[in-house]
This record gives structure tokens, sequence and C-alpha cells, in this order.
């Protein structure tokens, strides 16, 4: 039950799951729940990073210098892509400003949210994998999704006939070596078709970044987004977070690859 997807997801997520120790000790690591990352370009062990793509066929590379882009597509070379996210931040105070108001609102009619702590044993956080899956979003494992891997925290909204509408995630991926130790990163945003247009995306999110801060005690948040995504860039400046032009995220593939969804 803690892993689904295809058989690649699954495996790297379990990968993930199990490296933990390693991800926490080794500076430059990131906990990035379906693949490896590293979060310093000058700690990058590139003999890791060529053995990982071998064997995986993805690897990430978070809060990057904008400069150092193009070294990392140098070095990787023709065979492999790098898909680029922008990154939006955001501190406590600011975030949590615009996050309340929306949380207060609260959610559309006939929609409810779950307590996913408070039965993790059940269908729910399967449920929550299910509703990520089907949107187009690979998803975490349930202890990624319970926090049982890295301090986490997994929103989720259902419908009057219990169905997953809505998820969205927090953790702090980044281990004690990092200089962003203290960030939390949210993401796995999710919002079924026949719910769009609601603005469930924002409210989710909003929750999220206060669980954030106010259940994991993060200092700042960020999120990753593509430059072409209109809406999602909207949504999350809703809340208050802003575009880094200084950094940037990005993820290897293989050049024959679908691009990676994050």
């Amino acid at each position: 039950m803690n892993y689904y997807g295809t058989e690649k997801q699954q495996r790297l997520q379990r990968q993930s799951d199990e490296a933990q120790a390693r991800i926490a000790a080794t500076p430059g690591l990131v906990q990035a729940g379906r693949f490896f990352s590293f979060d310093d370009f000058d700690r990058i062990d590139w003999a890791f990073v060529d053995e990982r793509l071998a064997k995986d066929g993805v690897f990430g590379f978070r809060m990057m210098p904008a400069t150092r882009i193009e070294d990392i597509r140098q070095k990787l070379g023709s065979s492999y892509r790098v898909d680029v996210w922008t990154v939006f931040r955001a501190d406590r105070t600011t975030a949590v400003a615009a996050c309340t108001p929306i949380a207060a609102a609260g959610l559309p009619d006939r929609l409810t949210f779950l307590d996913v702590l408070a039965r993790p044993e059940d269908e729910t956080v399967r449920r929550i994998q299910l509703c990520m899956a089907g949107n187009g979003i690979a998803p975490f494992s349930a202890d990624m999704l319970l926090g049982k891997i890295v301090p986490a925290v997994t929103v989720a909204v259902a419908d009057e006939d219990g169905n997953i509408v809505a998820t969205a995630h927090a953790n702090l991926p980044f281990n004690t070596h990092s200089s962003y130790r203290g960030v939390a990163w949210v993401g796995l945003i999710t919002v079924t078709a026949d719910q769009r247009g609601k603005g469930l995306g924002r409210v989710v999110n909003a929750l999220a970044i206060m669980a954030a801060f106010e259940k994991l005690g993060a200092d700042e948040v960020v999120e990753f987004v593509h430059a072409d995504n209109t809406a999602s860039r909207r949504m999350i400046g809703s809340c208050g977070l802003r575009l880094d032009p200084a950094i940037l995220c990005c993820l290897a593939t293989p050049i024959v690859d679908a691009r990676f969804t994050t």
C-alpha cells in the first residue's frame, strides 16, 4: 500500500524512502521523494549523478544559481534533456498574511477537508495517490505523504461522495548541511477536472503553506513552476510567493523521454 504508480515510479519512490539516512547525512543531497537531487552546485558528485541517471533515468538539481544551468547542461552532454522550473519564495510573515484570508474563506459547497493523519491505515492515502496520478502528478509514497520520511503535511479535500478532488503537500526536504535547511517545499497541487475554476487549488495551496509554518516550523516556503504555466504562477503569487529570478530548479532525463512531472 505504500507505493503507487508505474513500476518505475514505485521503484523510485521506494529508493528515495530507503535512501533517507544517506540523504540526511550527505552535504548537497535533497529528499525529493521520487529521485535523487542536489541543492548545491559546488557539492555535486558528478560520478554519482552519472550512475543514477544510468540506473534511474532521472536526476534533480534544486535551488541552483540560474547562472549554472548551462554548466549542468554541458556537463551532462547531449544525451540528456534538462527541463527547468522557476522558483517562487516567501517568508512566514508575507505568506501567512496572504494565505490567511484564502483559508478563512473555506471550501466550495459540498466539499470537506480530510484529516489524513487521523486515518493513515485506511484507503485515504491510497486515494490521494490515485487522485495525483490520475491528474498527471507522479505521487509520493504513503510514508512521504504521511511525514514518516521527512517532516511533512498533506492536505486533501473530498466531495460529498468521498472522492478525493484536491490535494496539496508540504515537506522539509533539505538536510542540516544545506543553506536551505528550514525551507519548506510546497507542491503536488492537484484539482480534478470537475472541480477546476472554483479557486480550489488556491485554497489547498494556501493551507499547505500555512501548515508548513505552523506544523513543520519552516522559516520560508518555496514552490517550483514552469515559466509557461500562467495559471499556477498566478495561483502561487496570490498566496504571497514571489519569483526569485536568481534561482532555478532543473531535472535531467534522457533526451528521448517525456518531461517528468514534479
